[in-house]
This record gives C-alpha cells, structure tokens and sequence, in this order.
C-alpha cells in the first residue's frame, strides 16, 4: 500500500513540475472558432499528499475543487475533460476567449497544451 501512494505521489508530482517549470508547451494562439486542449494548473499554496494527515488531505481535496470551480465560472464555454483529485489542475478543451481568460486569470498559474491525448 506504500508504494502505490509513494508512485501516485511521484506521479502527481511529476505532472505538477511539468507545469510550473516550462517543460510542457504553453498553448499558441488559437484562431477565432477553435478549440483545443490544455492542461491548467491552478495557483495557490498546494502539497503533496504524502506529507498530509488525513484530516489536512480531506481540507486540501476540498480546496482543490473550490478553486476548481471558481476557474470553472471565469470560463463557462470551457469542456471539462478532467477534474483532478489530489493536484491543483483541469484538463479543459477551451476556445481563444477562454484561453486568454485563462492565462491572465489570478487563479491560475500555468496553462500548457495537452499532449497527452490518446489517438484513435
């Protein structure tokens, strides 16, 4: 049971510093009727899991998904594609107006485009 959290922990970790630390791509301009997919990491003071209580990943959990939803309401027009758990982040598919509205929003602290997209 450790080791399944210690490799969700890395994992999670993992996505969160591909995020903040310029490894990903940040999304182009998307022209006017288009959409596109993006990864969108929200601001704020967030920690791993491992190094919570109980108690403190329940309050964390339930942060993540006020915050969540306040960057939802900036962006009504956005799809979810995915609401994360455990880290700070969205997979949205978002059109130009979102988008803008997205990267100059204060909640959140980074946007990058999803490569991960499964084909087929």
């Amino acid at each position: 049971m450790g080791w399944v959290r210690c490799g969700l922990l890395a994992a999670g970790l993992l996505i969160i510093a591909s995020c903040t630390t310029g490894t990903g791509s940040t999304p182009a301009e998307t022209p006017s009727g288009e959409s596109q997919r993006v990864i969108v990491t929200l601001a704020g003071n967030f920690r791993p899991e491992g190094e919570l209580g109980d108690q403190a990943r329940r309050a964390q959990r339930t942060a993540i998904r006020a915050a969540q939803d306040a960057v939802l309401a900036e962006v009504p027009t956005a799809q979810v594609i995915r609401r994360y758990d455990a880290v700070p982040q969205l997979a949205l598919v978002v059109d130009a107006a979102a988008l803008d509205r997205l990267q100059h929003s204060p909640r959140v602290a980074a946007v990058q485009q999803d490569t991960a997209q499964q084909s087929g």
